[in-house]
């Protein structure tokens, strides 16, 4: 009865608020203020960045409410509202808090700024087993965006970084397909016998198969940093004195996919071909070779008339061997589709990559197969963060290359050499008949021939990356704490199918009289032969590893331990030794701590081993230590103009376990067949037997580096210029030589001396960088960046015995220094040589146009006691830079850099010059810039640079420093120009973003070098390096 009472109150409650209403709806129109408010709604948006990106996980709440709400995976949120009159307020880290007065909208599109002071306190950067705050660093490190990287049209990652990274020294020898990778030195060299080479760390594991890392597709990277000291490397132990490349892939993010399509087509030309004489002019100069010899001419004037006018190219040929093996155009093509997505359980990055490289090779079209040089590369990359639970996420990586390569049946080297061994008038192309030409001696072939009729080889290479990766967070224990656990497995299969054959060449007259033909055979030909290489090989690396950071009021503290072990094995060599496993271990930890961002301290090590060493010697600790002084973040400081300052140092040891030589050098070997032991007097009977070859070190061990570094990071008007220098310097001790203070007396057969470590060297320098970067209001945007390394070493001890001479001493030298003589200019006549030092300790008879040298001990007579150290700097380079800029507005953006380096000896070796006329048919072509330059008799010679021609071997083109030139150079590296269609046109065709653009590469070298590129190895066998013009679009779905 109660309940129907109550009922009924209810309803005639109900009815009268009813009514109420009514009455207010219908009187509304009468009054202009009257408003009904609702109790609540509901307020929808989305929040992005400066970038237009989405911020899942940002927060917003009502201000001065407890209530509040995250975006979704897309950074869409939907939050009830009591009054239009309430504020949101919506954060995300990083970023600026922004408030919004809701009045009247119900939905709302919220921009975040970013947190400049806040982003520099918690930006991070990767590091050895992990990442630190970027603010906090004491250690030297170097990173490039990938944007920049992309900016050069080259599928070789290590071409692309060349004057990017402060204290990073590259030099690119060759742009041929698959081999055009650059060698790259971390401040400089300072190994006299071991490998320079850095350290490769892919995804946090070891990846320095068969150089995997300058094959990876440049998309697909999303950090390139490099360790530069030793409180950066300690951690990589007897692996780390020669800096380490930190590599990071990208990973999926949170919210729709984004599908990236890139593709590029390139125009490859190749750079500095050399210009040599014809047929004509180099006949007229073998007749002068022969007569500054007393001896008469080998062509008649009729003869070098038929050079001239071509009238009969088949006895008489004249043939430029560039032009008709090179192309003088291909091409390259790279293409690349990216996607990215996911949510808060499943994040995914996926990559496929295609490029194609074609040589500049010419073929011949009778040919069943192709001998152009040519590339075709897959490659593949998947990366997978799945959260298994809140605090616990498994990381799959999978990363897959395929290449196939095609070459022809001689290499690049023998190629090259044939070309600079050709002359011109030596062979025609084909003879009349079109069979190959030939003659007796060296140069069988000519390099037509050379190139089209030897066969072919086909390269396959096949790898495989993987990781396996658990982080598990253990901030509900303690918090600040996480573990680690990474797997990591490779392989390599290399596989090389040789198809090689030799043709028959005929050695081609013909009757001056009868005009009868005649071919007479040189060489048989060979049938398409086949045999097979293959090789194999695989590395296991594992690693466990725990992170704690925390912060205690103003005290910050962080903590890394970790274990690792790697396995490598070549699979399929036939070597015992070589096929056994090559395993390193070690523990790893690293302690940091700073006061308030203010005074920063960090002491980190590794203690490796390596197998490699005899027991007691294959474990070592590799100790640093390194402070620092955030002085822009004291209160006394004002950050109007300096907004950052920070002063750092640091002093460890780390080693180099790759020291050259054998395996287990501390193990002695012996022939099993030695020859002979004669017993008695008889001398007919010799029973064979066994004989020491090399002599095993108890002792050999790793190379130690003792480093140390101090360095300035400075920021000026919030962010707006940015520096870094550092000054560093490092003794290298314990370098693997063959030991040289043995002499044969001592019963050491040749090849069989000890290894001991006793090479030590110096190295110091600077390096640093600089960037600039500014936007107006009128959304125009500029920057311009720079950097520099300079990095000088010295031999301080190489077991050479002690020089006669102090002068020829290599202790206190360059690496890589050479001796030779000290050029003083040209012989002008008989006077000159008669009141000048005998040189005929080198050559019987010297003539007006030799080479004058330097009689250093001043005996009177030039032998190899007046041989000096010559260059000063060594075969690579001590300076390295590289400087540009970048612009962009409305759209349009422009960029370009240079790079360059300084202070690298550069010599001609003797088959750059000639020894044109030594009587081998054909033997040298000669550079234009050789006969333009070269010394002549009864002409002025005043700017000869060349000696006279001489038939017959001379001691001209011995070492000396008339060969030698400067290897400083300035080139644009690159150079790019691009389009992005407004949002407004694309989102019409449902597209997020179209980008359009040119670029180039490689496109003016200012030098001293002229004829071959300044970057190139001495010598003749080099495949040039490579222009690229370079057109491409990029798509974002």
């Amino acid at each position: 009865m109660q309940l129907f009472t109550s009922s009924m109150f209810t309803d005639r409650l109900f009815g009268k608020c009813l009514l109420l209403m009514l009455l207010c709806y219908c009187i509304s129109p009468l009054s202009t203020k009257a408003t009904i408010t609702p109790l609540s709604f509901v307020v929808s948006g989305t929040v992005t960045n400066e970038k237009d990106e989405v911020l899942p996980g940002s927060s917003v709440r009502i201000k001065g409410s407890a209530k509040g709400v995250t975006t979704d995976m897309n950074g869409k949120f939907m939050i009830e509202v009591q009054r239009e009159e309430d504020s949101l307020i919506v954060s995300f880290v990083g970023y600026k808090n922004t408030t919004i007065l809701v009045g009247s909208q119900r939905t709302v599109i919220v921009k975040l700024l970013p947190d400049e002071e806040s982003q520099k306190l918690n930006e991070v950067q990767v590091v050895g087993f992990g990442t630190q705050r970027k603010s906090t660093m004491v250690g030297a490190v170097s990173t490039v965006s990938v944007k920049e990287i992309q900016k050069v049209a080259t599928p070789s990652l290590t071409n692309a970084i060349g004057g990017k990274l402060a204290g990073v020294i590259t030099r690119q020898t060759s742009g041929e397909p698959g081999y055009d990778a650059a060698k790259i030195f971390i401040r400089g060299l300072v190994s006299q016998s071991g490998t320079n080479k850095p350290l490769i760390i892919v995804d946090g594991a070891e990846r320095e198969l068969q150089d995997y890392w300058t094959t990876m597709n440049i998309q697909e990277i999303e950090s390139f940093s490099v360790l530069k000291d030793a409180s950066a490397t300690a951690v990589y132990g007897n692996r780390g004195a020669n800096g380490v490349v930190l590599i990071t892939t990208r990973k999926g993010t949170v919210g729709k996919p984004t599908v990236t399509l890139r593709s590029e087509m390139a125009a490859v030309i190749p750079m500095r071909i050399e210009d040599n004489i014809d047929g004509f002019e180099y006949a007229s100069l073998h007749n002068e070779a022969l007569a500054n010899v007393g001896l008469p001419p080998k062509y008649s004037p009729q003869e070098l008339q038929k050079y001239k006018d071509g009238s009969d190219p088949y006895l008489y040929p004249n043939v430029n061997w560039y032009d008709v093996v090179l192309k003088r155009r291909t091409r390259q093509l790279m293409n690349n589709l990216g996607v990215s997505g996911g949510s808060e359980a499943v994040r995914y990055y996926v990559n496929l990559g295609y490029t194609i490289q074609e040589g500049i090779y010419n073929e011949d079209p009778a040919n069943a197969y192709k001998t152009n040089a040519a590339l075709k590369r897959y490659n593949f990359r998947s990366n997978v963060d799945i959260k298994l639970r809140k605090n616990l996420t498994l990381e799959l990586g999978l990363s897959g290359i395929i290449s196939g390569a095609n070459f022809p049946g001689r290499d690049a080297g023998g190629i090259f050499t044939s070309l600079k061994l050709t002359a011109p008038n030596a062979y025609p192309i084909k003879n009349p008949n079109g069979s190959q030409p030939g003659a007796f001696g060296d140069l069988a072939l000519n390099p037509y021939a050379v190139v089209t009729q030897t066969g072919y080889t086909k390269q396959f290479y096949n790898t495989l990356v993987s990781n396996l990766g658990v982080k598990w967070d253990l901030s509900s224990v303690t918090p600040g704490l996480s573990v680690r656990g990474l797997t990591a497995f490779d392989v390599v299969d290399i596989t090389q199918n040789v198809r090689q054959k030799s043709p028959a060449t005929f050695f081609y007259t013909k009757d001056p009289v009868t005009g009868v033909e005649s071919y007479r055979p040189i060489a048989s030909e060979s049938a398409l032969g086949f045999y097979n290489l293959n090789e194999t090989y695989r590395t296991i690396y594992g690693q466990v590893s725990a992170n704690y950071d925390r912060s205690f009021g103003n005290h910050n503290v962080t903590g890394l331990l970790a274990a690792e072990r790697r396995e490598y094995v070549n699979v399929n060599t036939t070597s015992s030794i070589a096929n056994l496993p090559e395993r390193r271990q070690g523990l790893v930890g690293r302690f940091t701590y700073n006061y308030d961002f203010r005074y920063l301290f960090e002491v980190s090590a590794g203690y490796n081993g390596s197998e490699n060493f005899p027991k007691g010697r294959q474990y070592g600790l590799f100790p640093s230590v390194g402070v620092g002084w955030l002085i822009s973040n004291e209160n006394f400081w004002n950050k109007n103009v300096v907004s950052t300052l920070k002063i750092r140092g640091n002093y460890g040891v780390v080693g180099n376990d790759r020291i050259g030589g054998a395996r287990f050098l501390f193990l002695s070997t012996y022939n099993k067949s030695a020859g002979g032991y004669t017993f008695g007097l008889n001398q007919n009977i010799n029973p064979g037997g066994k004989s020491e070859a090399r002599i095993g070190n108890e002792n050999v061990t790793w190379e130690t580096a003792y480093k140390s570094d101090v360095g300035l990071d400075l920021e000026l008007f919030q962010g707006k210029v940015t520096l870094t220098a550092d000054v560093f310097h490092e003794r290298r001790e314990g370098q693997l030589l063959e030991r040289k203070i043995f002499p044969i007396y001592t019963g050491y057969p040749s090849g069989s001396i000890p290894y001991g470590n006793v090479g030590i060297s110096t190295n110091k320098g600077i390096d640093g960088s600089i960037q600039i970067r500014n936007t107006t209001k009128s959304g125009f945007y500029y920057s311009f960046n720079g950097t520099f390394t300079y990095a000088k070493n010295v031999i301080i001890e190489n077991d050479a015995p002690k020089a006669l001479y102090p002068y020829q001493d290599l202790r206190g030298s360059a690496i890589g220094s050479n001796l030779g003589y000290r050029a003083l200019g040209f012989f002008q006549d008989q006077r000159d040589i008669d009141n000048s030092p005998t040189q005929t300790d080198l050559q019987s008879i010297i003539r007006p146009g030799d080479i004058k040298y330097e009689d250093i001990n001043k005996d009177g007579r030039i032998n190899d006691a007046d041989r000096v150290i010559i260059g000063s700097y060594g075969s690579e380079p001590q300076i390295m830079f590289g400087f540009g800029a970048t612009a962009g507005w409305k759209g349009f953006d422009a960029t370009i850099f240079f790079t360059g380096a300084a202070r690298r000896d550069f010599f001609f070796t003797q088959g750059w010059t000639a020894w044109a006329f030594s009587g081998t048919i054909g033997s040298y072509n000669v550079m234009q810039q050789v006969y333009d330059k070269r010394w002549v008799a009864g002409a002025d010679n005043s700017n000869a640079e060349f000696p006279a021609v001489r038939a017959g071997s001379t001691n001209n083109y011995i070492g000396s420093t008339l060969w030698q030139r400067s290897g400083d150079y300035l080139r644009i590296k690159n150079a790019e120009i691009g389009y992005t269609i407004p949002v407004n046109i694309t989102h019409k065709a449902t597209l997020k973003s179209i980008r359009v653009f040119v670029q180039g590469t490689n496109l003016a070298t200012w030098d001293h070098i002229k004829v071959i590129d300044p970057e190139s190895n001495f010598g003749t066998g080099n495949y040039p390096v490579t222009q690229n013009f370079n057109f491409g679009l990029e798509v974002n779905f």
